[in-house]
């Protein structure tokens, strides 16, 4: 485990995403891994998905993403400089052994996974270990359906 890494190396498989790119590599600039299930925290890897994710179907598709790709990795990648296509990645998936607070990912790597996907719900990070933790955040929002706490 590395020790406070926000840029572990991301392994993708999802092959219908506007970011992958042959080799199981993610050309975002960085991915968001979250709940699948607003409300609902994570115990199992398919409860988690990589909400980065745009299907790769059509030209307006690939702009519409363009906003976030390392354009400076992608290049340094071709000429073989070495693993600098890899995206930053932000995790509110508290209730993973691998989430460290400020919401980084801990993990020396992670894999997205969900080949063939249509929609960011059908990926999930396949690194997801559940700590046995309750969420800090599921309990602030429990709070708040009762109505104890609003912020």
């Amino acid at each position: 485990m590395a020790d406070n890494n926000p840029n572990p190396e991301v392994k993708c498989i999802v092959n219908t995403c506007t970011h992958w790119i042959p080799g199981n590599k993610c050309s975002a600039a960085n991915i968001d891994i979250l709940n699948e299930e607003v409300g609902k925290m994570s115990k199992t890897r398919e409860q988690t998905e990589c909400k980065t994710f745009a299907e790769r179907r059509g030209l307006a598709n690939m702009i519409g993403s363009a906003d976030n790709v390392n354009w400076v990795g992608f290049a340094e990648e071709l000429v073989g400089t070495g693993r600098q296509l890899n995206p930053t990645v932000t995790c509110v998936v508290d209730t993973c052994k691998y989430w460290h607070e400020g919401d980084l990912c801990n993990a020396e790597a992670i894999e997205v996974s969900g080949k063939n996907a249509k929609e960011c719900q059908a990926t999930d990070c396949a690194t997801f270990e559940y700590n046995g933790k309750p969420s800090k955040n599921e309990k602030t929002q429990q709070a708040r359906e009762k109505g104890e706490k609003f912020k």
